[in-house]
């Protein structure tokens, strides 16, 4: 047995062992978390990068900023998926109240069968149902002090926030919309069932539930960000050089209403 695979092995075992404890974590947790402490970074997909999660971390040590809210993606595209959900989902169980998991679309059985995941984790079907049963309880959203929605794909109209679920079939939107010039909710690319959504769209959802703005992850950025609709949308990316594109990441630091941007990677 080779280095690599007993390594990949060892990995699983040890989420395995963690499974139990995130469960009783995540299941606790509402579909919308609340979280009015400030500062928090927020953190794009990671996608696999374990490397660019260890600097992500590092800078958290250095800002000395206990609250940190990652928008999902951890898997599927790079080589480190389990490593990184070690690595996340031990911080959450030391740190249940400044460590912020949201679902992210590839955090699906249908995503990992197909973009890398189940691949890494040597085609084990057993082992990938295990850690969906994990990706069903993750929260779908956030609202930092009461002005700001944190998602990781986007919006499904302009309705309350009160109606967001869990469950994939409500939760489907949130983890897969996007933002576009065009108004309404209109086809993506993406497929048939995802929607992207307007400037009209972002100012009645804003309008209806009182808030400010919007962060969200999904796509990857040359920059690692961009903003939207005179900066009611904010988009980030955290994993540099995504399936080799070249290109940077961010995150931000949240306080006081203001967004500070850091790009790395590039």
């Amino acid at each position: 047995m080779s280095g690599k695979i007993s390594r990949k092995i060892a990995a699983k075992e040890e989420l395995l062992l963690l499974l139990p404890g995130i469960d009783r974590v995540l299941e606790s947790e509402p579909a919308v978390l609340r979280i009015d402490a400030e500062p928090v970074m927020v953190i794009g997909d990671i996608h696999g990068d374990l490397e660019a999660l260890e600097f992500i971390l590092g800078k958290r040590q250095e800002m000395n900023c206990e609250n940190i809210l990652f928008l999902g993606d951890y898997v599927d595209r790079g080589p480190q998926g389990t490593e990184v959900l070690i690595n996340l989902f031990r911080l959450k169980l030391e740190d249940p109240e400044h460590i912020f998991l949201l679902r992210g679309n590839h955090e699906t059985v249908d995503m990992n069968l197909y973009y890398g995941y189940f691949e890494e984790i040597g085609f084990d079907r057993n082992f990938l149902s295990s850690v969906s049963r994990t990706y069903d309880k993750m929260p779908i959203a956030a609202v930092l002090s009461g002005n700001t929605f944190c998602v990781h794909g986007g919006i499904n109209g302009t309705g309350s926030i009160e109606d967001i679920r869990k469950e994939e079939d409500f939760a489907f939107p949130y983890l897969w919309n996007d933002p576009s010039k065009r108004p309404g909710l209109t086809a993506s690319t993406r497929g048939s069932t995802v929607k992207e959504f307007g400037p009209d769209i972002v100012d009645g959802f804003l309008h209806t539930n009182n808030l400010k703005r919007i962060i969200r992850g999904h796509t990857a950025l040359e920059d690692g960000y961009r903003w939207w609709f005179d900066g009611k949308l904010l988009s980030l990316f955290s994993c540099p050089d995504y399936v080799g594109l070249g290109n940077a990441a961010a995150f931000v630091l949240f306080e006081k209403e203001e967004i500070k941007l850091f790009v790395f990677g590039k």
